[in-house]
């Protein structure tokens, strides 16, 4: 009975650790950010491997495959490249490396956010940060 407060405060802590960031954001909403990300050139320099990028995605959720289909997300492993049969490494989920485009951008660490106005964020962001510093909208729930 002793620990039971302990064993209470300690499920909270784990509870609104697993709790998505983007949860207070609606699929609609971050479909939009993504969509002014695109229009506004935000690039996002990232590799499969990385577990920063993997933090990103899941806060962007679905709606990063928007990124990825736009040309917002950009893939910097070299080993993301089409075999003789055109096929890409599964690791790289589809996505093609541009390990050239990455270093001349003098890109190495990710994920690294690129803006119009040469301004760069190293790291994971929050996404009404990116949103504010891209000029783009994102309505909370």
């Amino acid at each position: 009975m002793k620990y039971l407060p302990l064993l209470l405060i300690t499920s909270i802590i784990i509870i609104a650790g697993c709790t998505s960031p983007s949860s207070k954001y609606s699929k609609d909403s971050i479909d939009g950010l993504s969509n002014c990300l695109s229009e506004k050139d935000v690039k996002e320099y990232g590799a499969f491997w990385c577990p920063n990028c993997a933090k990103q995605e899941k806060m962007f959720g679905e709606s990063h495959s928007i990124l990825k289909q736009k040309g917002v997300y950009i893939e910097c492993d070299p080993r993301c490249i089409k075999d003789d049969k055109g096929n890409l490494p599964t690791a790289c989920r589809g996505i093609e490396g541009q390990a050239e485009l990455c270093i001349s951008k003098g890109i190495d660490k990710y994920p690294t956010w690129t803006f119009p106005d040469d301004t760069r964020l190293v790291g994971v962001q929050e996404l009404d940060f990116l949103a504010q510093k891209a000029g783009c909208a994102l309505e909370v729930k």
